[in-house]
């Protein structure tokens, strides 16, 4: 019985030998990829037998790609990175030959994102909890001990200056900042304020009498609280602090006096 060998689509065989028989197949001339070794065994007067035979040719450098798959749809522009690598008898090995700097996969960036998004959510909620926290143990060590005593209305108007000051540090700096520029998303600035900027000074002595809670400024919802410090401070005190918020950092409004504030706390604020 006689055997034949060929490659691929070959139309003459590489070898023809009498069953049993052995055959080495050189590669060198055959390109790297896929090729199909086909061997047909012929017996007299009967139907050749056929045998088709896979395999994979690979004298070249190693390839490898990243960033398009077989058989994936594609659009667009496609950044691709391709790495090439070989050995031959007597190389030295080198890693940094044979390593391909693949990408950072997708998710990866996802889980990234998503540590980064919940690290940044409980660190304010931590910060609001310790703003709210000494927001309300300020009206409280208020009426314990009471830090300043208020000058009398008759001696001018620019004696709420110090003790404005003095206030809008001990109560307000916490949250709202020294600088009047507030935290971002947590805590409303003062700087530049619509309410503090008005010529209707009745709200402005308004939320620090009452307090405010939920307020959108600007686009921005505020959901942090500010306690009411009616309660704590008195018409002078109020005065003063409303008057530093509104001639501070900039601002420039009218100022306003403990009377406007005793008018608006003696018909129910």
């Amino acid at each position: 019985m006689r055997i034949d060998l060929f490659v691929d689509e070959e139309s003459e065989p590489r070898a023809s030998f009498e069953a049993p028989g052995s055959f080495e197949l050189d590669t060198a001339d055959l390109d790297d990829g896929p090729h199909t070794l086909v061997v047909r065994a012929h017996e007299q007067d009967g139907v050749p037998g056929l045998e088709r035979i896979p395999f994979t040719v690979r004298n070249g450098p190693g390839i490898a790609v990243f960033g398009i798959r077989e058989g994936e749809t594609i659009r667009g522009r496609v950044p691709i990175l391709v790495n090439a690598y070989a050995s031959r008898i007597g190389d030295e090995f080198e890693p940094t030959r044979a390593e391909t700097p693949a990408p950072i996969p997708t998710w990866a960036w996802v889980l990234f994102l998503l540590v980064g998004a919940w690290a940044l959510y409980y660190a304010t909620a931590e910060y609001r909890g310790h703003a709210a926290a000494l927001a309300a143990s300020a009206p409280a060590a208020a009426l314990e001990k009471p830090a300043v005593t208020a000058p009398p209305a008759a001696k001018g108007a620019a004696d709420w200056r110090p003790l404005g000051d003095q206030l809008f540090g001990n109560y307000c700096s916490a949250c709202h900042q020294l600088t009047g520029a507030g935290l971002a998303g947590v805590f409303p600035a003062l700087r530049g304020d619509p309410v503090v900027l008005s010529d209707d000074t009745p709200a402005h002595i308004r939320v620090v009498l009452l307090g405010l809670h939920g307020r959108t400024i600007a686009g921005v919802g505020y959901a942090a609280v500010m306690p009411p410090f009616g309660g704590a401070l008195s018409d002078e005190q109020i005065a003063a602090v409303v008057n530093h918020e509104r001639t501070s950092w900039g601002n420039a409004s009218p100022t306003v006096t403990p009377e406007d504030v005793a008018a608006l706390r003696g018909h129910g604020e």
